[in-house]
């Protein structure tokens, strides 16, 4: 009754203790575009985020931005919807050209929101017949063009057609009068500013009626999910988001996990979130023990394996499962510092020696008196990485069943040289003498090289790259007088490109892919050349082979005849039944895992044993 008391408590407490936590840190590492947070927050970023509900950042925008309220610095809340308001910065208004006229002050750049008053010299005025007016700095530049006109002359003016990414006009005109109209037409997947694949602007005195441009094709806001929520929220979800459904405590995905925005709205279906039967709390963790697995979630049959913490030896078997509702027993740690009694020989498994310790590259042990021919149960080697490593995992491997535990992995620093980044046309923000180590998840920041830019479709925060286990993926930086037109499109595995190839590619051309038979498109079907370079192309996931080998080994058959076919698409489920005479034995597999779904070109296989006599 004490222990069954005890354990009560304890689930109670972990639940208690994981919800408190998992209502506090709400809010990610934020990727400002041409801004910064204080630059500790990179160096310790694992330290910092996610942040709590409640706690406050304050970022900065480059030279040139500002952010939503006008000033240079922005400061955001942690909510339950993640950072209010979204940290943003804009880039600011340069002032405008004028003539037969004069502005109120002077000022190379003007904030967001900020006015510009002006005046019109005598003898002129504005469009609307005024001598005076004002412009107001928005998020895609000045409101309207400032002018002063003769006040004797009709009010005319000219307009002029903006460059148009992701869509073409149906005409070469590019000046145009008043009164004078502008058709134009977006390419699939892009709407215009009117919200429609073809429009049709008039020009007029202050300008366009809508500046022409096309943009990402936006999906509705997803319908709620009963008993399930969406991750990312979002106000708005542009073609290519993906969303995550996930289920709340009590409840199990049917469908789907992952939806993503298409130019024809959201596929695949949403899922469906239903009640979990014959689910387990989070496992018990008896002192000393640590868990070497860990579930958002914990279903019928889940399998869960432990490892004691330094100076101690299990007691018992390494892994619990998962059997209607319930834990299996789960084992001890003894302290082998003191004396062995004589139910811990007897319960201790030894199940055999091991060999020599796992080698962890760039690593040393630190407590391993030399390479003995063999170490017995229980047994532990700790590890600790060189200078400038991290190490990921834990730092020590023990000795069971005759099989050493997971060994960790030192993640190499990475080396930033000049002339590597001359080779891509970048230059280090910040100067260092000749070379410089940064250690795993730090960040470098650089800037392109004078006359040199990023592509279009390149955001200026890929300049800061952060370090991946001494890899470091530097943009390139192009010329601007260097031609925008691309070469042959990227191929792809397991694809094609549509239709014919040639060696040069106007920007703005686009190409479309297709999988081979059997294979799955993930990704968007079309990419796009942009100043010399083209947009990601898609991925075509493998199919499933079904292995009639594999299936006599795991004295299994197919539930369904239809299903008796050389191949799965990445997705499709197939349902398996044991043979005669056999069935799952003592640690029952679940239902479920004879449902098996294919993943990436891989099926798991359940097994089925003969039944004894």
């Amino acid at each position: 009754m004490g222990y069954k008391r005890w354990m009560f408590s304890f689930l109670i407490m972990f639940a208690a203790i994981r919800k408190l936590l998992a209502e506090d840190k709400a809010c990610e590492f934020p990727n400002i575009e041409n801004g910064r947070i204080a630059l500790y927050y990179y160096s310790f970023k694992n330290y910092y985020f996610p942040m709590k509900k409640g706690e406050k950042l304050t970022y900065t925008c480059l030279a040139g931005y500002s952010a939503e309220t006008g000033s240079q610095n922005g400061r955001v809340n942690c909510t339950n919807e993640g950072w209010t308001p979204v940290p943003k910065c804009y880039k600011k208004c340069v002032q405008p050209t004028l003539d037969n006229g004069v502005f109120a002050d002077i000022k190379l750049s003007y904030d967001i929101w900020e006015n510009l008053k002006y005046s019109c010299h005598s003898g002129y005025q504005t469009p609307e017949g005024k001598r005076d007016a004002s412009i107001q700095c928005l998020q895609d530049g000045w409101s309207v063009q400032p002018q002063c006109m003769e006040a004797t002359k009709e009010p005319l003016g000219t307009c002029l057609a903006p460059d148009l990414l992701y869509g073409h006009y149906h005409t070469v005109q590019r000046v145009f009068s008043v009164n004078d109209k502008l058709k134009y037409e977006c390419l699939d997947g892009y709407v215009t500013a009117g919200g429609n694949t073809t429009e049709e602007v008039l020009c007029q005195i202050q300008g366009w009626s809508l500046v022409p441009k096309c943009t990402k094709l936006e999906c509705s806001s997803p319908n709620p999910v009963e008993h399930g929520k969406v991750y990312p929220k979002k106000s708005i979800y542009e073609e290519g988001d993906v969303i995550q459904i996930i289920c709340l405590e009590g409840y199990t995905l049917r469908g789907s996990e992952l939806i993503q925005c298409y130019y024809f709205g959201w596929d695949p279906e949403f899922p469906i979130c239903e009640e979990r039967r014959n689910k387990c709390p989070p496992p018990p963790q008896p002192p000393n023990t640590k868990l070497l697995t860990n579930l958002r979630t914990y279903r019928q049959g889940d399998v869960i394996h432990y490892q004691c913490e330094r100076s101690f030896q299990l007691n018992g078997t390494r892994e619990i499962r998962c059997e209607n509702g319930k834990w299996t027993s789960p084992p001890k740690c003894i302290d082998v510092g003191r004396a062995l009694t004589t139910e811990d020989y007897r319960t201790v498994e030894t199940g055999g020696n091991c060999n020599s310790p796992p080698v962890v590259k760039n690593s040393i042990t630190v407590n391993d008196i030399g390479q003995l021919a063999s170490y017995s149960p229980g047994s532990l080697v700790e590890y600790a990485c060189r200078p400038l490593h991290i190490m990921k995992g834990s730092s020590t491997v023990h000795c069971i069943h005759g099989t050493w535990t997971e060994p960790p992995t030192c993640l190499e620093p990475c080396l930033a040289r000049e002339e590597i980044a001359g080779n891509y046309n970048l230059e280090m923000k910040w100067k260092l003498e000749e070379e410089w180590y940064f250690m795993h998840g730090d960040f470098i920041e650089f800037v392109c090289k004078p006359g040199y830019v990023l592509p279009s479709l390149v955001s200026e925060s890929k300049l800061l790259v952060q370090c991946n286990d001494g890899q470091l993926r530097y943009p390139q930086c192009i010329s601007k007088g260097l031609s925008a037109n691309c070469g042959p499109p990227p191929s792809i595995e397991n694809g094609v490109v549509m239709g014919s190839l040639t060696e040069n590619y106007e920007d703005g051309s686009t190409i479309q892919y297709s999988c081979n038979e059997y294979h799955v498109l993930q990704g968007s079907i079309t990419v796009f050349c942009s100043r010399s370079q083209w947009t990601t192309p898609p991925v075509c996931i493998e199919p499933c082979t079904l292995s009639q080998e594999e299936m006599a080994k795991n004295n299994l058959l197919l539930r369904w005849s239809f299903d008796n076919r050389p191949y799965f698409l990445h997705g499709e489920f197939v349902e398996f039944v044991c043979k005669a005479y056999h069935s799952t034995g003592p640690l029952s597999n679940s239902p479920s895992e004879f449902r098996v779904q294919c993943q990436n070109g891989q099926l798991f296989y359940p097994q089925c044993i003969r039944n004894q006599r």
